[in-house]
């Protein structure tokens, strides 16, 4: 409903005067709206929770609220409900990054320089909606740094090096590392001598799924014995899979009668079912006897 000011009034949101007739005052002139309109306001919230309109109750515009917040909520009690404060502590959810690939593109704009860009929305706990505003770093030369979001102190670009960050001087890739519900790992930094910013972009989602065929790359005695293929599959995410296997789609081996038929040859190991993997990549060989090419589905998930 929008405000009625008195008639004749140049100011939108003037208020109404009483009469003063000592003091030469007539009072403001009400329009019909300012009193029709809040009564029509009313009676359609008095109607919208079923009440029969009466001159006799005036707690009806009251009743009608409560009525309607009852049904809204199914009239628990506050038992029934979790507060913002306590959703974003408790909700087992993973950080999620609300774009096509769960990444924040973020960016070098120049030398020493990392920028996370306005704009961009990802939930924390499932929930919480926050929005990024630019925000930019300055890096040193050869350097290797994780940039994190934390739910209490924000955006921080924190340096491997630093023993406060990381204790143990730990390898960069150890799970420890990885998004948390509260703290998330959104890229990778990596510096060189010339303070060249070279900037690895991770996924954040509750849930990360990967399945790609790849074609291993001969490495020793293709087609002959002891054959050796080198498989490499990229997969940038803020958390190691922990689910990681794959299966062979093709082998085509030289003479075979059949190709893709792997009960016809030697595979060692026969079929994996867990891969080496880091939150970047699965990268392994293995041995397939007498074999010239080979494709495998690999799969990985978090």
């Amino acid at each position: 409903m929008k405000y009625n000011p008195p008639f004749g009034s140049p100011d939108p949101n003037a208020g109404y005067q009483d009469r003063n007739t000592p003091g030469a005052v007539s009072g403001s002139r009400v329009p019909a709206a300012a009193i029709e309109n809040p009564q029509r306001e009313i009676m359609a919230v008095i109607a919208a929770a079923g009440l029969d309109a009466s001159n006799a109750d005036l707690t009806q515009l009251l009743q009608a609220i409560q009525y309607l917040i009852a049904q809204s909520t199914g009239e628990g009690g506050d038992s029934n409900f979790v507060l913002m404060t306590e959703a974003r502590t408790r909700l087992r959810i993973f950080p999620e990054v609300l774009t096509s690939d769960g990444r924040l593109p973020v960016t070098s704009p120049a030398t020493g320089q990392v920028r996370i860009p306005a704009g961009y929305d990802f939930l924390h706990r499932g929930i919480f909606n926050v929005t990024t505003v630019q925000t930019d770093f300055a890096t040193a030369a050869n350097k290797v740094y994780h940039l994190r979001w934390n739910k209490t102190t924000g955006y921080a670009l924190k340096d491997l090096a630093d023993v406060g960050y990381n204790p143990g001087a730990l390898a960069e890739d150890n799970v420890v590392f990885d998004s948390s519900y509260d703290d998330m790992l959104i890229a990778r930094v990596v510096t060189n001598g010339a303070n060249v910013v070279t900037i690895t972009n991770l996924a954040n989602k509750d849930r990360l799924f990967l399945n790609a065929g790849v074609t291993g790359t001969a490495e020793a005695n293709a087609g002959a014995n002891l054959a050796r293929f080198g498989f490499l599959q990229s997969i940038n995410w803020a958390r190691t899979p922990t689910s990681k296997s794959f299966s062979v789609i093709r082998i085509v081996s030289a003479g075979s009668p059949t190709d893709g038929d792997v009960t016809l040859y030697d595979v060692y190991p026969t079929i994996a079912t867990s891969l080496p993997a880091t939150r970047y990549q699965s990268k392994f060989s293995y041995l397939f006897d007498y074999a010239t090419a080979i494709i495998l589905s690999l799969d990985f998930k978090v």
